[in-house]
C-alpha cells in the first residue's frame, strides 16, 4: 500500500517537474516577454544593447531551480495583471547582480563573449565587489535603457 502511494507521489512530482520545465522553456525567450505591450520598449532597447545575446532571465532571475520558480511566479502575477488590465508601468525591475558577476567573473560557459573583470581597468572591479557596490551604479543602462519611461516612443504606447 505505502509503496503504491510513494510511487504515485514520485510519479506526480516527476510529471509536474517535467511540465514545469516545458513551460519554463516556452516562456523564457525575450520574444515571449515582448508579447505584452508593457515591456516591448524594454525588449526593443535590449536588442540594441551590448547584452542583446543575453536573455531577460539571465539578469532578471536568480540562479538555480528556485530562481526559476521565483521568476515564473512573478511572471504569472504580471500575466494576471495584464489580462485584467491592472498592469502598471514598470518603474523598477529586479536585476540580480550575482548574475553579472557570474558571467563577467565566474562561469562564462553560457556567454563566452562576456568581458571578463580584471584589475587592469581604470576601476578596480574586485574592490567594488568587495565593498558591496552595485554593478548598476556604473552599468545601469548596459542591458537596456532604464530611463525608457521618459522616452517619447514609450509614451505613445501609453
Amino acid at each position: 500500500m505505502w509503496k503504491k502511494v510513494l510511487l504515485t507521489l514520485i510519479l506526480f512530482f516527476l510529471v509536474s517537474y517535467a511540465l514545469f520545465q516545458i513551460g519554463y522553456i516556452a516562456t523564457s525567450p525575450p520574444s515571449f516577454c515582448a508579447r505584452c505591450h508593457e515591456v516591448k520598449p524594454y525588449v526593443t532597447s535590449w536588442q540594441k544593447s551590448p547584452h542583446k545575446d543575453v536573455t531577460c532571465l539571465d539578469c532578471h532571475q536568480p540562479r538555480g531551480e528556485l530562481g526559476k520558480f521565483h521568476s515564473k511566479s512573478r511572471g504569472l502575477n504580471y500575466l494576471l495583471q495584464h489580462m485584467t488590465g491592472n498592469y502598471t508601468v514598470l518603474t523598477k525591475a529586479i536585476v540580480f547582480e550575482g548574475n553579472c558577476i557570474a558571467c563577467h567573473l565566474g562561469d562564462m560557459k553560457n556567454h563566452k563573449d562576456a568581458t571578463p573583470l580584471t584589475n587592469s581597468s581604470k576601476i578596480n572591479h574586485y574592490e567594488s565587489i568587495q565593498a558591496n557596490e552595485s554593478c548598476l551604479t556604473c552599468h545601469r543602462n548596459t542591458g537596456h535603457e532604464t530611463d525608457i519611461l521618459l522616452n517619447e516612443d514609450f509614451r505613445k504606447i501609453w
